[in-house]
């Protein structure tokens, strides 16, 4: 049965916080220092201003010895075993919290999702929001990049190393890409063929994305069996949010996006966020961070919180 939107999430469900930091599938070590940088802007103390019981439970690591270069069997080696440490974390949390994980980069959705699904007993819903589709496999993939498969992983299409996770595969029928605006033809035939619903950003700025995340909504919660938001940065827009690893002109507005997530915490069956690729060395000033941090706000906080474009940092509108 799904759940009625408009009913509030439980006030009693504390927010775990969880460091991936790992950049083992992107070109730039850069975005394995996000969660440590995230931690240090006060995201724990900015959550619980927002009305939310909060906590750092954790930050893993990649080995030393994963963290050099390799061919694509070894990438996918460890990609896959620093997956699997995230996906046993996240199972392992105490029941009644929420998981936020903050990568990193994106080839850690491999681990985050299939932690969540084995934790809540069945494969979540996932609204994938992104500049790119990330589902190539090892066989299709332009760059070689591991970022570029995570979400071929979570749907059982790929390598072994990163789909035999702990944790059921995702249901296409329950997925969807919002924002997508740069992609090779192998990824979207994969996603097509699957029946991955593909919301580009031709689409937002024809029917706005206030339509759109509403039919992502009703995609990802059919069946009331739980739902989850990844959100790669990149699908902002560069000009608002430039520290990241791949950036795609022609994005998503922060203040656009900040007001569609306060939409989440209308949902009692949203069940787990991630939030990946942020690039704190080329965030000098931090004003990515704070953006990056009134976006958790927007997701997660109470409904008493005031309203994200209030605040000048988010204050453009796509």
């Amino acid at each position: 049965m799904t759940l009625p939107a408009g009913t509030p999430q439980q006030p009693e469900q504390a927010l775990a916080l969880l460091g991936a930091a790992s950049a083992l599938g992107a070109p730039d070590p850069g975005s394995a220092r996000g969660p440590s940088a995230l931690e240090g802007s006060g995201l724990v103390a900015s959550l619980r201003a927002a009305g939310r019981t909060a906590r750092w439970s954790a930050t893993l690591e990649p080995s030393p010895l994963s963290d050099t270069a390799h061919d694509m069997r070894t990438s996918l080696q460890v990609n896959g075993a620093f997956a699997t440490r995230l996906a046993d974390a996240i199972a392992g949390l105490p029941a009644g919290e929420f998981p936020l994980v903050l990568g990193g980069d994106h080839a850690i959705a491999t681990g985050t999702w299939r932690g969540v699904g084995h934790r809540i007993g069945q494969a979540p819903g996932l609204i994938w929001i992104d500049a790119h589709l990330d589902s190539h496999t090892a066989h299709t993939t332009h760059s070689g990049n591991i970022h570029g498969m995570p979400l071929a992983a979570l749907l059982g299409e790929g390598a072994p190393e990163l789909t035999d996770l702990p944790g059921p595969c995702l249901d296409p029928a329950r997925c969807c890409v919002v924002g997508a605006r740069a992609w090779e033809a192998e990824e979207h035939a994969l996603l097509q063929r699957l029946g991955v619903r593909i919301f580009t950003m031709d689409e937002v700025h024809r029917r706005g994305l206030h339509a759109v995340m509403g039919d992502a909504l009703a995609i990802t919660r059919a069946g009331g069996r739980g739902f989850g938001l990844s959100l790669d940065l990149d699908a902002l827009d560069p000009g608002e949010l430039p520290a990241v690893t791949c950036p795609e002109p022609d994005g998503l507005g922060v203040a656009s996006l900040a007001a569609e997530l306060r939409r989440l915490r209308a949902c009692p069956d949203f069940v787990a966020m991630e939030i990946v690729e942020y690039r704190p060395d080329l965030d000098p000033d931090g004003l990515c961070a704070a953006r990056i941090v009134k976006l958790a706000q927007s997701a997660l906080g109470r409904e008493t919180m005031p309203a994200p474009s209030a605040d000048p940092s988010v204050a453009k509108v796509q």
